[in-house]
């Protein structure tokens, strides 16, 4: 009588890491999980045993107090209306300088040390993410950043050319300084 031998079955999938999934199928073992545990949380409240929510923050959102108050939406008018991108971080450090008070209740020196904080913390970041790219990236980065340099001085002398032809008129002078600061910038960060 010959042995049978057991084989792996040829339909079994492979496993892959969730990291290492494309879009598309970590958004389709999102949906399996979440199904699977609804699925085994409604067996579990059908049999009387206790129930937890399924291991994410969503129900936490649903939750969620609607009735929040707005955090300094309306302390920044100026900003708010401008919205655009040519607008720098030394003007929001002017602009947050310009508040006496804050939230926070420590006043004029608490949303200065917040800012530092964040400034710290976000230089650390930035130069964490450079020390972490390759050699392509980092010239890929530098590339951009000679664009964006090569724009503002362009977008500079327009603004120039058009304010000595209309006698200098002060919105636009001070548009041409805020581009000069922006393009000094850029130089420093290049």
């Amino acid at each position: 009588k010959k042995k049978h031998r057991r084989r792996p079955s040829k339909k079994k999938r492979r496993w892959k890491p969730y990291s290492k999934l494309s879009w598309e199928e970590k958004q389709q073992f999102d949906e399996r999980q979440s199904l699977r545990a609804s699925r085994l949380r409604a067996e579990m409240f059908a049999k009387g045993q206790p129930v937890a929510p399924y291991n994410t923050t969503q129900f936490l959102m649903e939750d969620h107090d609607q009735e929040e108050p707005d955090l300094k939406t309306g302390l920044y008018p100026r900003r708010a209306a401008a919205k655009s991108d040519d607008t720098s971080e030394e003007d929001f450090l002017e602009e947050a300088a310009e508040e006496d008070g804050g939230s926070d209740g420590m006043g004029g020196d608490g949303s200065e040390f917040l800012q530092r904080d964040f400034s710290e913390t976000y230089e650390r970041y930035h130069v964490e993410s450079l020390q972490n790219m390759s050699k392509q990236e980092l010239v890929k980065e530098y590339l951009e950043l000679e664009k964006c340099l090569s724009r503002m001085e362009e977008e500079n002398n327009r603004l120039r050319m058009e304010s000595k032809k209309h006698g200098g008129e002060t919105a636009e002078t001070a548009r041409l300084q805020q581009l000069e600061l922006e393009v000094d910038r850029l130089r420093a960060e290049n």
